[in-house]
């Protein structure tokens, strides 16, 4: 038997409080089922919480059943629960990439004084974006 991939497994927990270590978050979601892996996020610098976490199921019904609060308190913080997946980011193409699929300008804001300063240039309506 296959585990299910971290779509259904994995959860998002933000808004811990920075005294909560893996171990908290480890001891409170246990309660739901059996769980593979647990984390919470540390800035590399100083060693604190960044605030949220992520823990992993063996079975998606576990991860379920821990997002039905999705709120719960936890080390007396009211934080936020959801499936990893509902929260992640996707990339919309821009429409300012080159043929490599590569593009400096990372928004539109970018692009238009861009347009306004090189637009006199003979090369610029040649540019491949």
């Amino acid at each position: 038997m296959s585990l299910p991939n971290d779509r259904e497994t994995k959860i998002y927990v933000a808004g811990l409080p920075w005294i909560t270590k893996t171990e908290g978050l480890r001891n409170y979601f246990e309660q739901f089922g059996e769980i593979v892996y647990a984390n919470v996020v540390c800035d590399r610098a100083t060693k604190r919480s960044k605030g949220f976490g992520f823990v992993t199921f063996k079975e998606a019904e576990s991860a379920k059943s821990a997002c039905e609060d999705p709120n719960p308190t936890i080390d007396g913080r009211k934080t936020s629960c959801k499936l990893a997946y509902l929260g992640a980011r996707v990339h919309n193409n821009l429409s300012n990439q080159n043929v490599y699929g590569f593009s400096i300008f990372r928004n539109q804001y970018y692009w238009q004084y861009y347009q306004l300063y090189y637009q006199h240039c003979p090369w610029f309506s040649t540019y491949p974006y």
